[in-house]
């Protein structure tokens, strides 16, 4: 693979790096900047991925809960295009481990960032909280969540299912709507609760969507 059209198609990816000066792991050279944050400015050879880079710096997208999807899929794919373990396949032992290493990374950066729930949950990771089993989400609710739960083992008609596909999506895109407001004011117990919600909902979303998968239905 030819080296400078990898930079050359990099030069307007703009991650963030957190150290300024960096020594190749190559050509041992301390460095001031890398190319695109990826290659190394002397020796042009890929540099590991810092342990420091959180999902949203590792492909370029705003830390937000309300993200670009469109944003965060280009990128994905710009940098599995350019990062994947088969574009090093006749590179040295070491570029090939960091290529294997970088393409792991970005795929999981990807699935967790896509989905509203996961990006959610690790949203508030990086900020020193989390959900657990024993997330209170009251009496009240949980009968709610029995009662829908009947309902979608129960529902037969492409009507039923299909209703219960869109109600449950607008609660969905609600829970969002409140999660990306919690988020923004920094009410991290709201955003515990609100994502305790999410994972029902979730899980309702899921069987809903194998239920239409596996009766043929289109939608």
């Amino acid at each position: 693979m030819n080296k400078a059209s990898i930079v050359l198609n990099f030069t307007k990816y703009n991650r963030i790096r957190s150290i300024k000066n960096y020594t190749c792991w190559s050509c041992k050279q301390n460095v001031t900047n890398l190319i695109s944050n990826l290659f190394c400015s002397n020796c042009k050879v890929l540099q590991r991925p810092e342990k420091l880079d959180n999902y949203f710096q590792v492909l370029g997208v705003k830390e937000t809960y309300d993200l670009n999807e469109n944003d965060l899929a280009r990128n994905y794919k710009d940098l599995q295009k350019h990062l994947h373990p088969d574009k090093y396949a006749n590179r040295i032992k070491e570029e090939q481990e960091i290529s294997a290493q970088y393409s792991s990374l970005v795929n999981d950066a990807y699935k967790t960032l896509l989905e509203p729930l996961s990006r959610g949950i690790y949203m508030l990771k990086l900020r020193g909280k989390e959900i657990s089993e024993n997330t209170e989400v009251g009496q009240e609710f949980l009968i709610k969540i029995m009662e829908k739960n009947e309902e979608v083992e129960n529902a037969e008609t492409k009507e039923e299912i299909l209703k219960l596909n869109k109600e449950n999506r607008t609660i969905i895109n609600d829970l969002q709507k409140q999660l990306s407001k919690a988020f923004f004011e920094g009410d991290l117990k709201k955003v515990q609760k609100l994502l305790g919600h999410m994972k029902y909902y979730t899980s309702i979303d899921n069987q809903i969507q194998a239920l239409i998968r596996n009766k043929g239905i289109i939608q």
